[in-house]
């Protein structure tokens, strides 16, 4: 039976003092009470500016629907199909997870994290959205595996001891944040001694000053990143950020945010990732498709890569 109270800490204080009660985890020394929603969900949130608030508004609605009419298992089917063979190649070629600690941040419904639990020790997964974990138990429940444990949580503000993880995944998370040094440093607290950091991220190149602007990226240049967020957040009303805010960033840019948060052998390459570009003109699909996977100034993620 996996032990909550040795992996989560309370995010007021900062003990690791946390003891089950009933319905409840109690930190012992400030006396704060965190939530089990469910049975392996416990909710760990702090207070969220409003923005925040009405963000997870929206993405437990669109859970919530999914839950319900179990349209879940039709979005993992395509997940299955079009990316989870090439993420777990390239999260393999690494590192070896069998036996493992892992942690998804924005894990969502937990679709990879899933296709771990069979190799690794304990799966933890943290979300700020409570009704893509529900999603995940279910899945988690049909599978047959109890070796999990999951969080409504934040990220810059994990609810997670130091150095507890070997391994931590982010598929397309990091860039959500405007603080991304905050929210590495955070990734390198829980990560263990020679542990590994695994993130996908969107390339700041011809690609995201183009087509990704359907989905209302901000490339990270300071006299960009003014204008794409006026441009975006004001004169658009976040018309096109679907997936909240969201950067784009340059590989050497990357590589100083995780060697100053202390991560050691850091590199960043490409990410094989398909694309379909269904919102182009059906001529121009496949020269698009081409582009992305065979031309750097149009990749669409980089995979950034530290070790501790």
């Amino acid at each position: 039976m996996i032990n909550y109270s040795d992996y989560i800490l309370c995010i007021q204080c900062g003990s690791d003092g946390l003891l089950s009660r009933g319905l409840f985890f109690v930190c012992q020394k400030c006396g704060k009470n965190y939530e089990v929603v469910e049975e392996r969900i416990v909710r760990m949130m702090p207070e969220v500016t409003p923005d925040v608030a009405l963000s997870i508004k929206k993405w437990d609605e669109m859970y919530e629907k999914e839950l319900q009419s179990g349209s879940y298992r039709q979005e993992y089917a395509q997940y299955e199909e079009k990316h989870l063979s090439d993420i777990l190649r390239q999260v393999k070629e690494e590192v070896e997870y069998t036996g493992k600690i892992y942690l998804e941040i924005g894990c969502g419904p937990f679709f990879l994290g899933q296709n771990l639990a069979q190799y690794c020790a304990l799966i933890i997964g943290i979300d700020f959205c409570l009704s893509s974990l529900k999603i995940a138990k279910k899945m988690l429940q049909e599978r047959g595996l109890d070796n999990y444990i999951l969080i409504q949580g934040d990220i810059l503000n994990m609810p997670l001891q130091s150095e507890k993880v070997d391994l931590v995944y982010g598929g397309g998370v990091i860039e959500h944040f405007r603080d991304t040094d905050t929210c590495v440093k955070e990734l390198f607290r829980v990560v263990k001694k020679d542990g590994m950091s695994f993130n996908t991220v969107p390339y700041l190149n011809i690609g995201s000053l183009t087509y990704r602007q359907v989905w209302g990226n901000i490339p990270n240049i300071p006299v960009l990143r003014s204008l794409f967020e006026w441009i975006h957040i004001k004169l658009l009303g976040g018309k096109h950020m679907i997936f909240g805010y969201e950067m784009s960033f340059l590989g050497n840019t990357l590589k100083k945010v995780h060697e100053k948060a202390g991560f050691q052998e850091v590199k960043v390459e490409q990410f094989d990732v398909k694309m379909s570009f269904d919102f182009a003109p059906g001529f121009l699909r496949k020269p698009f498709v081409w582009l992305a996977s065979h031309s750097r100034l149009f990749w669409p993620m980089v995979k950034v890569i530290g070790k501790k």
